[in-house]
């Protein structure tokens, strides 16, 4: 009897442990959202265009509580360039009660990495931001903060029990003292490797990438910002997932079991990474990992949020109507007009731009599309983000003449001349910027030649070998087809409206716009001119409107001037605006 009560405890436990053994989850799955690059974004609308646009963090917050809604197992991480760079974040930056950080915290972001333009604040300012914060503030290698709490990692244990650890790092900007990256990192990856042992680990940085991490391929301008490349370098065999920053570019890249993200700006889009397990020997490991780019268009708004973020949104309004300076004359901007010749508006941001970075040239082209020019009589605060047109910063960069010929050359790539009409290649029509636009040198550019008439600066011709310190806008310096050439000296993490905002008045000269552009650039047209019986060469230099002496130096078929014959076919050159063709032909696109 003994025995047999014994046998059936014995059977009973077993059964137990066999259900147990069989009901323990052997599958799990984990999202993980990556923003970045918010600028302070929160109403889907573009101050810069005047248009209903479908971003910030409304658009975030509404994506981000559907996603909850089907799924618990999330985390959350931005890494960084969060509280300003539009009007509605440049307004609230230094106002105590900041409607981005109350909504930022509500969406319930896991974790921050502190980005350029919060590292940029100053150590006081930047220690208030993170006080205000409830997630975690991820940068390791910061150092002296005193009054604010940051870490080098957080492990977050989702209700499926699976441990998620990330850690965060920042590139060295600003006026702060920082630790190196690699040692920081390599410290705190041992020590959760021993002692934690989780289940997948995340490495956020705020910094960019230079190569692609899948391919290889550059596809930036090297930067000191850009350290995504060596903690991938020294770290990919120990990460799972890469998340970077500062880049206003969508980058979704996997390779075997890992992913590497940068989600795009102004939060338009997020990067959404999807990790799925398996459990074995009771150990979990990554089975498959996908990521793909979500854009906010696609998201339908939470209207209460809306209603709640309309009160805030009137003070930034009346700000930005604010008078700021004067105009005494109107500015007309039509964006292929500007592409073709000088503008003033364009020549006031670079001049801008030129002069805060101690620029010797620049290069601006990151206007507005849909910007129709300056009034006469007040300019107010909006009218100078509608001059700048895009959230950008800007890179000193050493270029050589070749590199700037070259630049100037590729302008052959998006305008073509036809049929007596400048065609514009359809990429022209969506990204304008993609055309590199130089102030403070003079050229002229052959448009159906692809050649360059004249490139001079401070009165002498470029010459190959010649050096310059370029300005360059940071979002043509990655991305689709980017500048690459050149070495980057120094990186100005300020948004170049503030940049405009401090220099416009010393460009213009006082409070008032009254001054024509110098006309540095100007597009040309090679043509041909066949001598007619009667023809002197002095009638044909009246006629065709050229300086003698360039007629005579473009054609060195003419030994003597009286000596000129009929059927010689004689080049020149005239700028394309003087054709004065009907101004519906002035120019075409295609579709």
């Amino acid at each position: 009897m003994k025995k047999s009560l014994m046998s059936i405890l014995f059977l009973s436990l077993f059964a137990i442990l066999a259900l147990g053994a069989t009901s323990s989850p052997t599958k799990a799955s984990v999202v993980v959202v990556h923003t970045s690059n918010i600028y302070g974004n929160v109403v889907p609308y573009n101050y810069f265009t005047d248009t209903y646009e479908a971003k910030g963090l409304i658009s975030v917050y509404s994506y981000v509580q559907k996603l909850k809604a089907n799924n618990q197992d999330l985390l959350l991480v931005d890494t960084g360039n969060l509280v300003c760079g539009s009007p509605f974040g440049d307004y609230y930056i230094d106002k105590d009660e900041n409607p981005i950080i109350t909504l930022f915290n509500q969406i319930g972001y896991d974790v921050f990495v502190p980005g350029t333009f919060e590292l940029s604040l100053g150590q006081d300012k930047l220690e208030s931001l993170i006080g205000k914060l409830k997630g975690y503030v991820l940068a390791g290698n910061v150092k002296g903060l005193q009054k604010a709490k940051t870490y080098t990692y957080y492990v977050k244990v989702l209700p499926n029990g699976l441990k998620v650890a990330t850690i965060g790092v920042t590139p060295n900007y600003g006026g702060l003292t920082f630790d190196d990256q690699i040692k920081v990192i390599k410290e705190k990856l041992d020590k959760l490797k021993k002692e934690i042992k989780p289940d997948i680990i995340i490495l956020a940085t705020s910094g960019g990438i230079t190569n692609d991490p899948v391919s290889g391929n550059k596809i930036a301008l090297q930067s000191e910002l850009n350290i995504g490349d060596k903690l991938v370098k020294e770290f990919e065999k120990d990460v799972d997932v890469f998340l970077f920053g500062n880049q206003s570019i969508v980058y979704t890249g996997t390779k075997g079991k890992k992913a590497f993200s940068i989600p795009g700006s102004a939060g338009s889009s997020v990067n959404e990474i999807s990790i799925e397990l398996s459990k074995s020997s009771n150990k979990w490991t990554i089975s498959n990992i996908g990521i793909k780019n979500v854009e906010m268009s696609k998201v339908e708004i939470s209207q209460q949020v809306l209603s709640w973020v309309e009160q805030y949104e009137t003070l930034v309004e009346k700000w930005l109507d604010e008078s700021f300076l004067d105009s005494a004359i109107t500015v007309g901007f039509h964006k292929y007009m500007a592409i073709l010749e000088d503008n003033l508006i364009t020549e006031i941001v670079n001049k801008s731009i030129i002069d805060y970075t101690k620029a010797s040239i620049g290069i601006w082209n990151v206007f507005n599309p849909n910007y129709g020019g300056l009034a006469e009589g007040k300019v107010t605060r909006k009218d100078i983000y509608k001059m700048v047109g895009k959230t950008s910063t800007v890179k000193l960069v050493r270029m050589t003449g070749r590199d700037i010929k070259n630049l100037i050359l590729a302008y052959s790539k998006y305008i073509k001349f036809s049929d007596s009409r400048i065609i514009f290649s359809s990429v022209v029509s969506k990204e304008p910027w993609i055309v590199d636009l130089f102030e403070n040198i003079e050229y002229q550019n052959v448009i159906n030649e692809g050649s360059i008439k004249k490139l001079y600066f401070a009165g002498k011709p470029v010459s190959d070998n010649d050096e310059f310190f370029v300005s360059v806008p940071s979002v043509r310096t990655y991305g689709n087809n980017p500048i690459l050439s050149g070495t980057v000296v120094k990186d100005f993490e300020v948004p170049v409206t503030n940049i405009v905002f401090e220099n416009i008045k010393e460009i213009i000269g006082g409070e008032t716009i009254d001054l024509q552009e110098d006309m540095n650039r100007s597009i040309y047209v090679g043509l041909e001119y066949t001598i007619q019986p009667g023809d002197t060469f002095r009638q044909i230099a009246y006629r065709l409107a050229v300086p003698e002496d360039e007629l005579l130096q473009l054609n060195p078929i003419i030994k003597d001037i009286n000596l000129i014959r009929p059927g010689w076919k004689l080049k020149y050159y005239k700028r394309y605006l003087d054709l004065i063709p009907p101004l519906k032909e002035l120019f075409e696109y295609e579709d």
